[in-house]
């Protein structure tokens, strides 16, 4: 995820959350990175605080609203593939995120499950196609996380289970039809009461999606973002830079041969986000991702609205 669209598999989009993984819409030219140039894990998402975890004993829950609207899809060459592309991805991911009483070498043990659903239409070489339902539903069972007064850390793992439905004969899918498995880390520095910064690393693992007999390539994606308190007499307000920069190590294989030159997904994004805590661990977050450097994906502007609440 040249010109020339590939008649025996769908165009696909697809949703992709924090940790959510949201995937975003997606296309299956004649020759592309990941199937439909996506991924499951949604880049960007983890920009806010990532390795920050509910206190022991308590459930958080973490929301991540996101519209993704795509003008090109770009080829290994940056230019535009796809004559007309248009597609647009509307996605919740919802999150509980669950800290269990106890700690493991010093760790606090938590779990997590998120639910994503996507609103999907695309318009490319004179054909449309628009979807509706959920995607996948993303089990990590177990994270790790050490905390001191300025540092945070955190290790986990999970897996993508797609949920949705796909027919390989329609133009746009609800998911993205693989399983696949992920691993986390996270790191968030808080060096004083005003400034912080945090980066989340990801690396994505995925299966054969066996309706088309194409497996994408592995990919590894890092999230970051800083903050600043710019006016202590109004605490509860953080503005800052945030982005992410994805790519794709190992080639495409479809019918056990490689698809062309490997279609190897790359881009990265770089944006504004601001926060606001209403009363801590209330939260909401406004953030805009622009998309550059984009080859064989999607490229467009990721505009997010996220909030947590205890439950």
């Amino acid at each position: 995820m040249k010109q020339i669209l590939k008649t025996s598999v769908a165009l696909t989009l697809c949703l992709t959350t924090l940790c959510l993984g949201l995937a975003c819409p997606g296309l299956i030219p004649a020759a592309q990175a990941t199937e439909g140039g996506q991924t499951n894990w949604a880049s960007g998402v983890q920009t806010i605080y990532p390795a920050l975890t509910p206190p022991q004993g308590q459930t958080f829950w973490q929301d991540y609203f996101v519209v993704n609207p795509n003008g090109a899809y770009s080829s290994t060459s940056k230019k535009s593939a796809v004559p007309g592309f248009r597609a647009t991805a509307i996605a919740n991911a919802a999150r509980l995120f669950h800290s269990w009483n106890g700690q493991f070498l010093g760790a606090t043990i938590s779990s997590s499950a998120i639910l994503a659903i996507n609103s999907l239409t695309l318009r490319a070489g004179g054909r449309g196609g628009t979807a509706f339902g959920a995607n996948w539903l993303y089990v990590a069972p177990l994270y790790l996380s050490w905390h001191t007064p300025t540092v945070h850390v955190y290790l986990g793992e999970g897996a993508f289970l797609p949920i949705g439905a796909f027919s390989k004969t329609d133009l746009v899918n609800e998911s993205t039809h693989v399983f696949a498995f992920n691993q986390e880390a996270a790191l968030t520095w808080i060096p004083t009461k005003r400034f912080d910064v945090s980066a989340e690393g990801e690396l994505q693992i995925n299966s054969k999606n066996g309706a088309t007999d194409y497996k994408s390539g592995n990919v590894i994606n890092i999230d970051f973002g800083a903050n600043y308190m710019i006016a202590p007499a109004l605490p509860q307000l953080r503005l800052g830079l945030n982005g992410f920069v994805t790519s794709q190590f190992t080639n495409d294989v479809q019918n056990g041969h490689r698809v062309g030159d490997g279609n190897r997904l790359s881009k990265f994004a770089l944006g504004p986000q601001l926060i606001w805590f209403f009363k801590p661990p209330y939260a909401v977050a406004l953030k805009w991702q622009h998309e550059m450097g984009v080859q064989n994906s999607t490229r467009g502007d990721r505009y997010w609205l996220q909030f947590q609440i205890p439950l």
